[in-house]
This record gives structure tokens, sequence and C-alpha cells, in this order.
């Protein structure tokens, strides 16, 4: 049973990989912009390369860079991108007149939400306008400078709050560096110039944001201004005749090595290569400063180089800013540890080590027990407090490589590097101890709380991570079925005499049940938000089996057996020639037929032979392949990514449609959602079953539905349950339901009824 605790985790850190996912976005364009305007001088050349990126960015119709012309009452479309932009370069316009007069007056963008901020004269003359178009300004370091604008976004939609942010950065980043490369050629015409003329633009770099450095030909400093005296903690009058070296170590962002001369090796290329985007500043007290240099050589009239121009920029804060999202993508919102995406990531690195190395760690699965107990009482704030409280006493105990992990609600992982499995068990009879002692108190009650640790060795054998993961989880079950608090240690033999007792006596049943044709189809309705009462044009194929004695058998009860003993693909294969077979001895039915909807298993995305026998199939029983829907689950998908995405590429080339079921139960739904070309998503249904009452369950859905639409995948919701969940689905716009409040399961045989 999920846990609501669970689901809230999931919801934030479902967020916060939406926005690392943006940040990421964003710092990508910053360095493809910026290298780029660095090739290109052209003002005009620059303009066009913008209105491009930009189109493609917001996904705008069109895009129209306004610059203001030179006598500021004015201002011109220098460039344009997309429908109609030809006609409209080139035209000029009064400063004062419309959306682009606007953000000159106010000097701030305009998109639809400028709205709510005006008052009741503006908001009705401008309401008309809002909407279809956003107007960003570019505005220098002095001046403004005109504004990147979109017309109608792509699909009807308006341009919201990611579109202004994007294309806010896009703005910034331009300007800067259209400021930069015009800093670089006024300081070349300066040491052309006269003194007085060298004065003149010291005051201009002892004026501007970024680090300005001068030298000679041989790496000694003439000339820093204000913002480079701070960034390297000296003056100019101690610096001057020094080299930079001297001033600050400098490293390569991700090597951690020496960036060498980078006055030598600007005279040699021209400028600096492109490893030297980002360097760090290492001063006498340790502290790290990012920034992001360009250089240019400095030469007379007669093009000999007489000096170099060094200009920094001081990225120290959007560095921290990526680090952080970085962290939060990595680690629980909750205790601060490593989730569970990460913590599987140091397992594989443990597993490489002792193949490698031939290392020994051990790897700790520990459940809380009456930890729902704490949450059903007290609710779910007095749960995390819990939460962090023990884990915050658990940390105490570990060594310094000790790695903790959150890999569910009250699930916790430990992977004790270089430990073998008995100094890892005195350390597991040290947490239960520690457990056993540990006492939480909230408000007038105290509660103790329980934890069962499945402990399993890491070293040369070891396979992969999924591996390894399910034999530790499969221990710490061991351990509560044993009676909790408790350590179970795996042993390979003795797994296997377990699990002869539960899913082992189901393998010659089902194959017996597939010989005697015992296995039955039956379907359940997945109906339109708009169409209830249609249960028949698109439904769900399920299986059953029936016993020797003629009763009905649930799939829960012989599925995970059949997939854990390697006889789901032949289960699939068997779900698709007898729909398939079964359609095609009812034409009736199959021309009426909207989407007949198939599950097919982990083990099926990554087999060849079951592809074919599908292709196969389709023509042999001249199935139309638009009327036939595929359903895999989310974490199936995700772990054989690379195969699940070919399986689908290759049926869809036939016709076929794709359902992603069990969507959001994952760690990394949203990230991974784009490489997966599906048709649908069907959402989780414990994120629907108490949906009308559960706040988050709400959010969650509400969540899923809008970014399957935004990426233009209809939704399905599961476990529809009663007439309240259907009405809280159909407000939030959910295409499709499914679930025992519209109808149960069926045989097959009722669709002709």
């Amino acid at each position: 049973m999920t846990k609501p605790l669970a689901q809230t985790t999931n919801t934030q850190v479902i967020k916060l990989e939406e926005e690392l996912y943006k940040r990421n976005q964003q710092i990508a364009l910053f360095k493809e912009v910026v290298m780029a305007v660095r090739e290109r001088f052209d003002v005009e050349g620059i303009f066009d390369m913008v209105a491009s990126f930009a189109q493609g960015l917001i996904k705008a119709e069109t895009v129209l860079i306004p610059v203001l012309d030179d006598n500021c009452t004015t201002y011109t479309y220098r460039a344009g991108c997309g429908l109609n932009a030809e006609e409209i370069v080139g035209e000029s316009l009064d400063i004062n007149l419309g959306i682009c007069g606007w953000v000159w007056k106010h000097q701030r963008p305009w998109w639809h939400g400028v709205l709510e901020e005006l008052d009741a004269e503006e908001r009705n003359k401008w309401e008309k306008e809002v909407g279809s178009v956003i107007l960003v300004p570019v505005v220098g370091r002095n001046h403004f400078l005109g504004g990147i604008a979109g017309i109608n976004k792509i699909g009807g939609r308006d341009f919201d709050r990611n579109d202004l942010d994007l294309l806010t950065l896009l703005a910034s980043q331009v300007a800067i560096a259209i400021d930069n490369n015009s800093l670089i050629e006024q300081l070349e015409q300066a040491n052309r110039s006269l003194f007085s003329e060298k004065k003149k633009a010291q005051v201009t770099l002892s004026s501007i944001g970024d680090a300005v450095i001068t030298t000679d030909t041989q790496g000694r400093i003439e000339y820093l201004n204000p913002v480079a005296e701070q960034i390297f903690a000296t003056s100019l009058s101690e610096a001057r005749s020094k080299r930079l070296a001297e001033l600050g170590t400098l490293l390569f962002e991700h090597s951690r090595k020496e960036a060498g001369n980078l006055v030598e090796r600007c005279l040699h290329r021209g400028g600096l290569p492109e490893q030297y985007n980002t360097l760090v500043l290492v001063r006498d007290e340790r502290r790290e400063i990012y920034l992001e240099p360009s250089a240019a050589p400095m030469r007379d009239q007669n093009g000999k180089a007489f000096g170099v121009v060094l200009v920094l920029r001081n990225t120290t804060q959007t560095h921290e800013l990526t680090s952080q999202l970085s962290h939060q993508a990595t680690h629980d919102a909750l205790t601060g540890f490593f989730n569970r995406h990460e913590f599987e990531y140091r397992i594989k690195q443990a597993i490489h080590d002792a193949h490698v190395s031939n290392s020994e760690h051990t790897l700790l699965y520990m459940d809380l027990d009456q930890f729902k107990v704490i949450n059903d009482t007290c609710g779910h704030i007095a749960g995390d407090e819990l939460l962090k409280q023990y884990t915050a006493k658990l940390a105490s105990r570990l060594r310094q490589d000790d790695i903790l992990a959150r890999i569910g609600g009250d699930e916790f992982g430990l992977l004790l590097q270089n430990s073998t499995t008995e100094q890892a068990l005195a350390f597991a009879n040290k947490i239960l101890e520690l457990t056993q002692h540990f006492r939480f108190v909230w408000e007038d009650k105290t509660f103790s709380i329980g934890i069962s640790i499945g402990l399993i060795n890491i070293d040369r054998e070891s396979a992969s991570v999924m591996h390894i993961m399910s034999r530790v989880d499969a221990a710490c079950h061991m351990a509560k079925e044993a009676g909790r608090n408790r350590i179970y240690v795996h042993d390979e033999a003795d797994q296997a005499l377990h699990a002869r007792h539960g899913e082992m006596e189901w393998t010659p049943r089902i194959t017996k049940a597939l010989e005697e044709q015992r296995m039955e189809l039956h379907y359940q309705p997945i109906v339109q938000r708009d169409a209830p009462a249609d249960l028949v044009s698109h439904y769900e194929i399920l299986i059953r089996m029936r016993s020797e004695s003629g009763q009905l058998i649930a799939p829960g009860a012989f599925l995970p057996a059949a997939e854990r003993y390697n006889l789901i693909a032949t289960i699939d294969r068997w779900v698709v020639s007898t729909y398939f077979r079964w359609l095609a001895e009812h034409p009736g039915h199959l021309q009426a037929l909207e989407l007949g909807s198939v599950n097919l298993s982990g083990n099926s995305l990554g087999d060849d032979g079951c592809l074919t026998h599908i292709e196969n199939a389709l023509k042999e029983f001249a199935i139309p392949p638009e009327k036939i829907c595929f359903e895999i689950t989310e974490t199936e998908a995700i772990a054989n990514l690379g195969k699940a995405t070919h399986f689908i590429n290759r049926l869809k080339n036939h016709g076929c449609k794709f359902a992603l079921d069990d969507f959001g139960s994952g760690f990394s739904s949203y990230a991974y959602l784009k490489k997966l070309p599906v048709d649908f998503l069907k959402i989780d249904g414990m994120f629907v079953k108490d949906i009308a009452s559960d706040a988050a369950d709400y959010a969650m859905v509400e969540s899923i539905n809008h970014i399957g639409h935004v990426m233009g995948r209809k939704t399905i919701a599961e476990f529809v349950e009663n007439q309240r969940i259907m009405d809280t689905l159909s407000k939030l716009g959910v295409d499709y339901m499914q679930g025992y409040g519209i109808a149960k399961p069926r045989p097959l045989s009722g669709l002709l009824e």
C-alpha cells in the first residue's frame, strides 16, 4: 500500500527535476548564445541568430527584434523569424506607440501576467493585447537596446511564466555578449588612440560590472578595474607588473587542473579556446570564485600585438544556484540524504569497484516498523519530524565513507563501503539497538518504532544494481516475516528455498494452464470524459486463469511468479495471439472498435522475438494496427529505455499506439517522458483513488494531466471507483477514465451482448 508521505516526496522530487531540467536548459542556452556571439561581430547577424534561437525556445509563430534607433524617438524591426516576419522587418514606428512603447516606458517585460498589475484604466486599454504577444527588453549596461518579441504561441495557448523566464535569460545574455564584444572593440581602439583617449577608456572600464585586466605581451599586469581588484583581493598598485598567476590560481572547472598562461594562449590563438569557458579562481583563503573569461590581443596600427585584454564575468552566484538544484535532484528533500536514484548510482559504483579492485562492500535495506501508526495517529507532519529526528541520530553513528539514502516513504538504504559481512552485521545490530532505544514525542504522546534490516554483500561476484536491490529487498521482507526488529542476511541458497514456498509453486501451474487452455481474456472499459456510457469501443484486455477446479484466479496471484521465473513473455504472446484471433472472428466488433489496449511486460520490451510475433500476428489476422494500443509500465520502460524506445518506434511505424502505465510512480517520470514516444499516460491509481479527499493526490494528478497535455499526450485515470472521483477528474480535464466505478472487468464475450 503506497503511503501518502511517499506521494508527497515524489511530487517534490518531480518538481525539483522539472526545475533542474529548466535550469540546465537555460545554462546550455547561455553558453551556446555567448559562444555564437563571440564568433561574429556584425550586429545584424547577431539579431538574426537571436530571432531564430527565440522562436524555437518559446514556440512562437513569429519572433521580431525591435531595436531603438539612434534618435531615441523611433524603433525599427531589425530582424525576425517565422510567419510574415519578412514583411515586418525594416518597418519603423514611434517609440511611444504600441506594446513596444509600453515596454520602453516602463523598462520591463510585457506578457499576460502584466494585466494583473495594471490599474483599471490601463487594464481596459491593454487587455485585448494580452496573451498573444510577449516582449522582453534587451537592456545593455547603460542603455535600452531594444527587445525580443514573440507573437502567437504555436498551438493557440498564451505565453506563460516559463516563456517569460527563458526569453528574459536570452535577452540578458545577448545584451551582455553584445556589450562585451563592444567593450573589446573599444579597448583596441583606445590603445591606438592618444593618451587622453586611453584615460577615458580607463574611466569606462572602472564603471562596468565585469573584471577587466590588461597585460603586456609577457603577461605582466598593467591595469585592473575596480571589479578585478575586488575579485583578486588586491589593488592596481600592488598588482602592477605581477603576472596573473601571482594573484591566485585559475583552474579548469571540471578537471581542476591549472589553466596555465591565459595571456600566452590568447596571443597564440587570437583568443581563448572553448575549454576556457569557465575557470575557478582559488585564492589564499581557499574561497572559490567562478569566472567566465573572454580575451583578445591588443594591436597597434601595424597589427603587432602589444598586450592582452581579459574580461572576466563573475558567475559564482549562478554556479551556486546550479549546485543547489543539482543537490535537490539527488537528495531527499525531507532528510537531506541521497534519494533512491542517486543511491542506486552509488551502488553501481560500488559494484564496479568490487569487480576492479576485488574490494568488499555491504548493503543494508532498512524498513521502519510502526511508522504508519504514527502517520495515521498524528498526521504526516509528525511522521516527517520522526524521520528527520531518527535519521539524524542514525547519521551520527556512520563513518565518513558510509552512504545513507531514503529510498521510500519509511525505507532507507545504507552502503557500508569497504566492509565485510561480519563488520556490517555488527553495525546492523547497533542500528537495532539505537532504534529500540529511540523515542519520538509528539504533543502528549510518546512512540517507539522498530526496524527490519536486510543485508547483502557486494563483491566481485555481484551482478547488477537491480539484482542486488531485489535480493536485499527480499531479505528485508524476510526479516519482517520472521517477526520484525531483526536482521536477515541474504544467502543465495537459502533465498531459493524461501522462494519455493511462494512463487516457485506457480511455475508448473502457469505452464499447465497455458497448455490446457485455462487462461481467459477479460476486458475493462476505458471511457471518454464526455462519453461515459460508451463501454465497448475502448477497453483494456486483462488476463485471468482458471484453476483445475474451475475457480477464477486473479492475475495478482500468478503474474508476479511469471515475471520472476521468465514465463511472462510467453503469456504476453498468448494474449496477443488470442485477442487478435478473437477480433478476426468477430469482424463486426472489429469494425466498431476504437482502441483495444494490450499489456506488455518489461521482458517483452527487450525481446525482438516478441516484436516479430506481434508484427506477424497483425498481418496474419488482418488487424488494423491503429486499433491496437500496447500498455507498458513506466518502471519497465525506464529500466529498458533504449530497447523500449526501439520497440515503441517500430510498432508505431505500423500505426499502433502506446500507453505508459502507472505513470507518476517513478522518481524520474517527467525526465524520461520526452524520450518515450507514447500516446497515452495512464495516471497511477494510487494518486486517483483518494483524489476527491486528498489535496496532495489532487495536485499530483493535476500536474501529470497538465504535463501530459503540454507534451501532446492523452491522459487516462485508473482506479475510478465512484462518482466523486469521476467529477473531480472531469473538472481537471483528464481525457479518459477506467475503474470499478465505471465498469468491472468482464469476459471478452460480453462485448458481443
